[in-house]
């Protein structure tokens, strides 16, 4: 199936954390900042307590995108609740809020780098990642380049292991919307406005009332279509068939029974490329899961977590 030209809204001291430098946050989010690999600053945010210094590996999640404000995926309380048993870390992706900007051409290796800088400035031997949506691709990318450093992965609405092969069925579910959305996304401005797509988030929900709320929680969220736009050229080139085949560690593919953008089709050609991996469509979602049923996908990542202790 083609793939439709979207914007991913998919489409962020004790026990090894520098005490300096750091500051308190919304909801107890305790922003810090990595340096990469070529000398980006990347913002990275931890809420919860690890269970033993430098033991336990953290779930450090990757939103989507790219070029979106990582702070979508709060909204719902998913991962406020994680953090509740274990450590969360988000960050900004770089070219977006407090993070450095993307310079010159942008390549996914970069934002691999960025992952691992993070791991590194957390002290920690191991991470386990969730990346949604955009996330997913970068957390094949990290795993690519650290091996090593993964515990386990989420995949929670991800790209398939190419942009090519992912597949989406927006025009087919909402063939009355799509020509508005695709007017929409050509006249937007380099940094707009969470607002600005509204049609697009829409179309992410199942149950319309949390869509709205969900609109409502990130209308003033900065987006910048420069990343995404540019790191799509990079990303065209790339494909992580082989790779995920030779994964080791364990992985959960967990998706939206009722997600247009990136189709439910998608996941369960990745969980088949992966030995060992397990799946979870979730019933009554959309694109959102953990903002459209947080309870149950709360639920589901836990249970998974719980099997790598």
């Amino acid at each position: 199936m083609k793939v439709l030209e979207v914007f991913f809204v998919f489409i962020f001291s004790a026990f090894g954390f520098p005490a300096f430098g750091s500051q308190l946050t919304e909801n107890g989010w305790v922003q810090h900042t990595a340096v990469s690999a070529d000398g980006t600053s990347i913002a990275y945010y931890v809420k919860g307590v690890a269970k033993a210094a430098n033991s336990a590996a953290p779930l450090l999640v990757i939103s989507g995108g790219p070029g979106s404000d990582h702070r979508y995926m709060r909204v719902g309380g998913s991962f406020d609740e994680l953090s509740k048993s274990l450590q969360v870390v988000t960050f900004d992706q770089r070219g977006t809020s407090n993070s450095g900007p993307a310079t010159g051409e942008p390549r996914l290796v970069q934002w691999a780098d960025d992952v691992e800088a993070i791991r590194g400035d957390l002290a920690v031997s191991q991470l386990n990642l969730l990346g949604h949506s955009f996330g997913g691709i970068v957390a094949m990318a990290y795993a690519d380049a650290y091996r090593d450093h993964v515990k386990s992965i989420v995949f929670a609405n991800s790209t398939a292991t190419s942009i090519k092969e992912t597949a989406s069925i927006l025009a087919d579910v909402f063939p009355d919307r799509i020509e508005q959305w695709q007017q929409t996304r050509r006249a937007l401005t380099p940094r707009f406005k969470a607002r600005d797509i509204a049609v697009f988030t829409a179309m992410e929900f199942v149950d319309l009332a949390k869509g709205d709320a969900f609109m409502e929680a990130i209308k003033d969220y900065d987006y910048n279509i420069e990343v995404n736009n540019a790191l799509r050229r990079d990303m065209a080139e790339l494909d992580y068939t082989a790779s995920v085949g030779d994964y080791e560690f364990p992985v959960l593919v967990i998706h939206g029974r009722y997600d247009p953008v990136i189709a439910p089709s998608t996941a369960w050609k990745l969980h088949q490329l992966i030995p060992g991996s397990e799946i979870a469509i979730l019933s009554a979602t959309g694109h959102l899961p953990f903002a459209e049923r947080p309870t149950v996908f709360v639920e589901r990542v836990q249970r998974f977590l719980a099997g790598q202790e």
